[in-house]
């Protein structure tokens, strides 16, 4: 993730070099020889000029090596200035991380109480990175509430009649929703048929699917296999056997799908890559017009750091900075524990989540997915935190052949 932040600013201010002026940034907070010399050099250089810039990183120091050429293709990139302050607190943000890490590696190598004081220091300076940036003020906040005294409250992004209810109105933008079941109870499927309910009930709605357990293929049969009721195991193994009728049902449905604003990733398996493409994406899109799907936090990495703990906390710290950040929900599944088939009633509690309890902390809204023990082909979405609504049990009539969930007509009033 380094070089990718640090690109994206170095081509920020090499388009506009008199935004270092306003910039909050150290030069030391970079990873990469060459852009911490081109930062140098634009806070040096008194020209904007692109060869006086060049000229003077080549000046301090002489182990840059970079051209003349790849500045002049760093400034056409397609990297705006937009976010560049965001780009920054990245940037600091990697610092401390780094940091950090090494602070742990001293303190569990010598456990003295100055190399103690550095560790807390640092994690403090993480934990407090965002506050710095935040004035206080709440003026816009109490502007909002009057307005809706008079006005329509804007409601959410819609999905499921009993969960929006649940949820006081549907996915809220700042929202960090996560979904944990055990292995083979549904989570992928629900999290599809929650998309592909958000997309029907949404015209204008842009979704970014995640995923670092199955392929894009894979996915792709999934959300047909939602429109059509043709499993996606015949999509995938035996699609030519089908009758015409039902071929041209898959046909129209690959057309429609192929309609909706829908992106599905496989190959963005690190924090730093989700991170990247939820910001450029959810800074674009319109209030209620943006969410984000994350299957799953078990297999996310932070090449940064080693121990799965503080992995862990730092994607739900990072997912909850992004949703806050640009005002949009996010969706992240997550793992139960085995501990969970070893009690009598095997209700899942917030206990149950694996890794880490920063999951719980972060989450706005903490949902397990549990079959009904009494009811066959039932499963039950059980909300078990809602900062903003109501605590629920949801039962979904599911077709496990099809992957269908279906929302039974009870009430979410739990």
């Amino acid at each position: 993730m380094n070089g990718e932040v640090e690109r994206s600013i170095i081509a920020a201010l090499l388009k506009h070099p008199k935004n270092i002026d306003s910039l909050d940034a150290n030069s030391d907070w970079f990873m990469i020889g060459n852009y911490q010399t081109i930062f140098e050099a634009i806070q040096q250089a008194d020209s904007e000029s692109l060869m006086i810039i060049y000229g003077k990183a080549r000046y301090l120091s002489t182990q840059m090596t970079m051209s003349f050429q790849d500045l002049v293709k760093l400034r056409d990139s397609s990297v705006t200035d937009a976010n560049l302050p965001e780009l920054v607190r990245d940037l600091h943000r990697l610092k401390i991380q780094s940091d950090l890490q090494q602070a742990i590696r001293q303190y569990h190598d010598a456990p003295f109480a100055d190399n103690l004081v550095n560790l807390t220091t640092l994690a403090n300076n993480l934990a407090n990175l965002d506050v710095a940036n935040d004035n206080g003020k709440i003026d816009d906040q109490l502007k909002e509430l009057t307005y809706n005294l008079d006005h329509p409250t804007e409601t959410g992004i819609k999905s499921y009649p009993q969960l929006d209810k649940c949820l006081a109105g549907g996915f809220y933008g700042g929202m960090l929703f996560t979904l944990g079941a055990r292995p083979g109870v549904g989570k992928t499927a629900y999290s599809v048929n929650l998309a592909a309910k958000m997309l029907a009930e949404n015209p204008d709605l842009h979704v970014d699917y995640f995923t670092l357990e199955m392929t894009k293929r894979e996915m792709v049969n999934r959300f047909i296999a939602n429109r059509t009721g043709v499993p996606s195991t015949t999509l995938r193994s035996s699609a030519s056997t089908l009758t015409p009728t039902l071929k041209q049902v898959v046909v129209q449905a690959v057309r429609q799908l192929g309609e909706l604003d829908l992106a599905i990733y496989d190959q963005t398996k690190t924090l730093g890559q989700i991170t990247s493409v939820i910001r450029r994406n959810a800074s674009a899109a319109k209030k209620n017009c943006y969410v984000a799907f994350v299957d799953y936090i078990g297999l996310i990495t932070v090449p940064a750091m080693k121990e799965r703990y503080l992995q862990v906390g730092e994607i739900t710290r990072e997912l909850k900075v992004m949703a806050n950040e640009f005002d949009v929900p996010i969706v992240a599944l997550t793992q139960l524990n085995r501990g969970i088939e070893n009690r009598q009633d095997r209700e899942p509690q917030l206990s149950d989540i694996r890794e880490s309890g920063s999951v719980e902390q972060d989450s706005n809204v903490v949902a397990f997915l549990a079959r009904d023990k009494a009811v066959k082909d039932v499963t039950n979405l059980l909300v078990k935190k809602n900062r903003e609504g109501w605590q629920a049990t949801i039962p979904y009539q599911f077709n496990g052949r099809t992957m269908k969930f279906q929302e039974l007509d009870v009430s979410a009033d739990g």
